[in-house]
């Protein structure tokens, strides 16, 4: 009695970038399902066939598919991440995940980037590259990169750090900033201090709207 075995087909899950560009249409006979993926690369002219083979697959939370050329390289960068400090090749796409600071313009005009999550521009900011994607929220705000203080997670904030900061600084957190008690709006006028949060600003109530005026965040502002 024979018994016929058949190959059991597999699933991609849980990858921050699949790349499919070098798959032959047999290849991706073998995949069932992809699930849980960043980013999902496919070739930039599929033939027929691998449209085909393609179709067939099950995808479920993907969140980003993009159609390169097979001399793109990918560069992923995770975090907080200033985008003009990064020298993208001609031949590169990066990726950036989490916050994304873009205060000055791109060197290189012909840079591809996507940024997932939270995007900060200077406001008016003509030469941006070439961004393929932007996914989540945009932010424009007037700053000179020069003069920002940037922490990738929470901060607390006091007067003494305000007074030690050149007039005109954008304080950034990945997360949250929480400005203490002794924070005043006089000196935040003073100073000309701006702020930006990936997640939350926390603040008395007598500076909230001082601190609004000001700022940018990716949830909210809370008085407390």
């Amino acid at each position: 009695m024979f018994r016929k075995i058949f190959k059991k087909k597999q699933a991609i899950h849980a990858q921050a970038v699949v790349d499919l560009r070098d798959y032959t249409p047999q290849a991706l006979n073998n995949i069932k399902v992809i699930e849980a993926v960043a980013l999902l690369i496919l070739p930039e002219n599929p033939t027929p066939e691998y449209v085909e083979a393609f179709s067939k697959i099950q995808l479920d939370a993907v969140a980003l598919t993009l159609n390169l050329s097979n001399d793109k390289k990918i560069s992923m960068f995770n975090g907080v991440t200033s985008l003009s400090s990064i020298n993208l090749a001609d031949n590169t796409v990066g990726v950036f995940n989490g916050i994304t600071i873009i205060g000055h313009a791109i060197e290189n005009e012909n840079a591809q980037y996507i940024a997932n999550g939270i995007v900060l521009k200077k406001l008016g900011l003509q030469n941006n590259g070439q961004c393929l994607i932007e996914n989540g929220l945009i932010f424009e705000m007037d700053f000179d990169e020069n003069k920002v203080k940037l922490f990738t997670n929470k901060i607390e904030i006091d007067s003494s750090f305000i007074r030690n900061v050149a007039e005109g600084t954008l304080i950034a957190s990945g997360d949250t900033i929480t400005l203490l008690g002794d924070i005043t709006e006089e000196i935040i006028f003073e100073k000309n201090i701006q702020f930006f949060a990936g997640n939350m600003i926390k603040c008395n109530k007598s500076i909230k709207g001082c601190v609004q005026a000001r700022s940018c965040v990716g949830n909210k502002i809370i008085s407390e």
